[in-house]
Formats: structure tokens, C-alpha cells, sequence
């Protein structure tokens, strides 16, 4: 398969020069230069450390409805993120690929890698059977991962009702470039994929040593996720307790920042003083981030349309006037001197780390717990995140909320568009809020383009099957069995 084909062998290049840099001589005596193959377990590991695998082309960020654009700058905004703005069908072109899956750090070849390390580092040499073992659930949880990013831009939510039908992506499980099939599985297959990668990987993984590396606590968060999409809290809570297990365990620094003190430009340790972009120059390197449990990244914007997207009126006025988070955002445009209306606000920052963090670890238990009706814990832990992003004074939560099961609920989701705003997990939010009974209302399905003023120009209703990407005509005429999405 042509395509295919492709990127798999780009992805074999990459895994190539991963090992080109690490072998020994006699590895290159044996191996023709230019040639080199995966042999010792070192050479699996220095491929499962490649950053580009914790690097990722999100949709996301586009597409959930804390999002607006502003019509003064759209000009120079890429077709593609216009079209995944107005949830237009088809977001590329005839001849164009999804950059989700075929960008280099795309789908299909971090799929590529981490299933070499799956079918191969058992039957690799000068290793040891605990070192292979923990190597082999490392990339079972990333192989997870990745397929749950895909599940997420692909087909449509977790629906109980009708995930035996609804068609989810292709389980790809070989390191093969010249499969030339990919039928889709079912979304409720492709769960339990997913599922099963990240049980099994339980046994053999370890405690969090480094944010490039995963890790137990990583896996019980992702599998938190997973049973939160499919509306299971019950099952949700034990992995999100056994993800707080895991933290007293971790060998290197995990905790909240107080942004009272670090968004203070007066203290100590500040993350003062803003840089020309209009972000913090001092905030941590991604690898230090001390509130981040592995990292994965992917691309704000660049310089030609960072003044376009910002978060919305109503996602701006779920803040405080001293919610200290409005601080990690840019009330002005790059180059100039205009400030936004209506206080929305830009993310000035060229990259964002995406992966599992604590901030939305609290916030995952407090949700679980409120929906379970423990409201004392689930405001115990809104308020221990709420106590380091604001003054005290304003962080209790109101008194109408910690009464009430469903006011608590909501509180907790406006909780995760405040902490999270143009970070692309309030899309993840929708989907799974949209097979919801309660609490499908919380969403908003329209995208707005902005005047100079902050008014709705235009408005764009999201219709329910673009909840799922098209995949488009150029990768479905090429790709033998895959059926697009409607």
C-alpha cells in the first residue's frame, strides 16, 4: 500500500538514525553501514527515548468551544485549522494526507515504533529480562496512548448504546511495511485494546524517574481516562486512586505550583518577567515541570497567526478578576499594542505539554467523586487545586455548589475549562459529555469568529458526526478496506 507504506518506512528511517548514533564498532562491523537494525535491548530503549515520540499534531486545540478566532487576523490561518474551526467535513484536500496520522510525528509511525518494542525487545540481546520486560510495557502503554489520541480525532465518542457498531480506527499491532490492509474495528474493540495494553503493562512498569519516560502513575491516569470516556466511573475511581498511589513513589519532584507565589513578579522563584512574545520568560523547562507526569507536545501556533486564536467571552468570564491563571495568557496581540476585548485572552507560548499532569488528576477525582455523591471529597480536592491558583479568600467553592450533586459537577467542569483553556482538552471533555444524559447541556457545539469588538461575526454549529475527522479521499483510495467516516 502506497501510502502507508510511506510512512512506515519513514518511521524505520527515523528508528535508523536513532540507533546510528548509539552503536558500537563491532555493531557496525557486523551490520552494513546504512543498515542498522534494532539487535540489544539498549538499541530499543534509545528508540523508546526518542522525543519525537512524546511530540503529537493535535486537532483539538481547534476544536473545543472555549476556542474563538479573531476575524482581524484570519487571513493568515491556515486552511486547515479554519476548516477544523468551522467543523467544516472535509479538512483536507484531495491530494492532501491527515497530518494527524501522517505527519512524522503522527500516528503512524509512533505506532510504527512502539510496536517494534512490543513483537521484538523480548528477542533482543545483552539485556536484562526485567529490563526488556519494563521496555515491552513501556510501549504497550504508549502504543495505548497513541491509539486513544487516534480513537479521539477519528470516530466518534464512547457511546454504551451503540459501541458495538460505531466504527473506530484500524488496530494496527504489526511493525510491517508492507500491510496493505486496514479494516477499522469497532470503538468498543478498540477499548478494549486499549484496556488490555494498559492492564497488562501493570506488572513490569515502575515509578515516574523521568517525564520522557512512562511510568505506572502514567498508566493508571490514561486508564482513568479511558473509563471515563465510556461513562464508567465506578471503575474510574479505582485507577484514579491508584494514580495518587504512585505519587509518594515517584523519584523525581511532582507536585502544584503556587501561582500565587510564581505568577507574583514581586517573589521569589517568579516566573517574571514576560519576554517579547508577551509569555513568561522563566517557566519551567517541559523535563522539569514539576506538575507534569510525562510529557507530550504538540504546536500552539506560529508566528503567522498567534494573535488569532484565543479563548472565548464565556470561557473568559468563568474567571475571577484574580484567578491567577489569567496570567499564563496575553491580553494583547504579538506585535502591537491592541488589547483583546472582553477580556479573552491568546496562549503566548509556541508549544503546550499536553500529557497527564496533577492539576487534571484532581480534577478527574473530584469529578469522579462528585458523581458519586461524596461531595466532601470532591470539594476537598477542587479547593487543594483551587488554594494554589488564587488567594484564599476567593478559592473556597460557593456555598449553593457543595450541597448540591450536580452543581458540584458543573463547578468542576467550568474548574476544567479555567485550568485548561486552549489546551485542546475540552474537546475530550465534549465527547464524552455528549453521550452523557445529565450533563450533555454543559456543552457548547458552536465555534465564533470575532469582531474587532469580541461580537459574533459568524457562528459554526457543530453537527454530532463531526465529532470524528474524515480521513479524507487520497488516504481511503489508498489504504485497501478503510471506510471513511460520514
Amino acid at each position: 500500500m502506497k501510502l502507508t507504506t510511506k510512512y512506515f518506512l519513514m518511521a524505520l528511517f527515523a528508528c535508523t538514525m536513532l540507533l546510528a548514533g548509539s552503536c558500537k564498532k563491532d555493531f557496525l562491523e557486523i551490520q552494513p553501514k546504512g543498515s542498522l537494525i534494532a539487535q540489544t535491548t539498549n538499541d530499543y530503549e534509545q528508540i523508546l527515548n526518542g522525543l519525537f515520540l512524546q511530540n503529537t499534531v493535535s486537532a483539538s486545540i481547534y476544536l473545543g468551544d472555549d476556542v474563538a478566532l479573531q476575524n482581524n487576523y484570519l487571513e493568515s490561518v491556515p486552511l486547515r485549522v479554519q476548516r477544523l474551526f468551522r467543523y467544516e467535513d472535509m479538512v483536507y484536500e484531495q491530494n492532501e494526507l491527515p497530518q494527524e496520522i501522517t505527519a512524522p510525528t503522527g500516528y503512524i509511525q509512533r505506532l510504527y515504533l512502539f510496536n517494534k518494542i512490543i513483537n521484538e525487545v523480548m528477542g533482543s540481546t545483552q539485556g536484562t529480562d526485567q529490563q526488556k520486560r519494563q521496555l515491552l510495557a513501556e510501549a504497550k502503554v504508549g502504543r495505548a496512548i497513541c491509539n486513544l489520541a487516534f480513537l479521539n480525532d477519528f470516530s466518534l465518542p464512547y457511546n454504551p448504546a451503540s459501541a458495538s457498531a460505531d466504527l473506530g480506527i484500524p488496530l494496527i499491532t504489526a511493525a510491517d511495511v508492507t500491510q496493505t490492509s486496514f479494516t477499522r474495528a469497532t470503538v468498543k474493540e478498540c477499548y478494549t485494546a486499549i484496556i488490555k495494553d494498559l492492564t497488562e503493562a501493570f506488572p513490569d512498569l515502575g515509578p515516574v524517574t523521568h517525564r520522557r519516560r512512562l511510568s505506572k502513575m502514567a498508566a493508571e491516569f490514561f486508564l482513568t481516562r479511558v473509563y471515563m470516556n465510556m461513562l464508567d466511573f465506578a471503575s474510574a475511581k479505582t485507577h484514579i486512586d491508584g494514580a495518587f498511589a504512585e505519587l509518594s513513589k515517584s523519584t523525581i519532584p511532582l507536585a502544584l505550583y503556587d501561582y500565587n507565589t510564581v505568577l507574583d513578579e514581586n517573589a521569589a522563584g517568579s516566573w517574571f518577567p514576560l519576554n517579547f512574545l508577551g509569555a513568561l520568560s522563566n517557566l519551567p523547562l517541559a523535563a522539569n515541570n514539576s506538575q507534569i507526569i510525562y510529557n507530550i507536545s504538540t504546536t500552539v501556533w506560529n508566528f503567522n497567526f498567534a494573535d488569532c486564536p484565543v479563548f472565548t467571552p464565556q470561557a473568559a468570564s468563568l474567571y475571577g478578576d484574580d484567578d491567577k491563571r489569567l496570567l499564563l495568557y496575553s491580553d494583547t496581540e504579538l506585535f502591537g499594542d491592541l488589547i483583546y476585548p472582553k477580556k479573552v485572552r491568546r496562549y503566548p507560548n509556541f508549544f503546550l505539554d499536553i500529557g497527564p499532569s496533577l492539576p487534571e488528576m484532581y480534577l478527574m477525582r473530584a469529578e469522579i467523586k462528585a458523581r458519586g455523591n461524596d461531595l466532601i471529597g470532591a470539594k476537598a480536592d477542587v479547593e487543594a487545586l483551587r488554594s494554589k491558583r488564587m488567594p484564599a479568600s476567593t478559592a473556597a467553592l460557593p456555598v449553593n455548589v457543595i450541597s448540591d450533586q450536580q452543581a458540584m459537577v458543573r463547578f468542576i467542569l467550568d474548574e476544567r475549562v479555567r485550568e485548561f483553556a486552549l489546551s485542546g482538552l475540552r474537546w475530550l471533555d465534549m465527547r464524552r459529555l455528549s453521550v452523557d444524559p445529565i450533563y450533555k447541556d454543559h456543552i457548547i457545539p458552536k465555534h465564533y469568529l470575532l469582531d474587532a469588538d469580541g461580537n459574533a461575526l459568524k457562528t459554526y454549529t457543530l453537527t454530532p458526526k463531526r465529532y470524528a475527522l474524515k480521513f479524507g479521499s487520497l488516504m481511503v483510495n489508498q489504504n485497501q478496506g478503510l471506510v471513511d467516516n460520514q
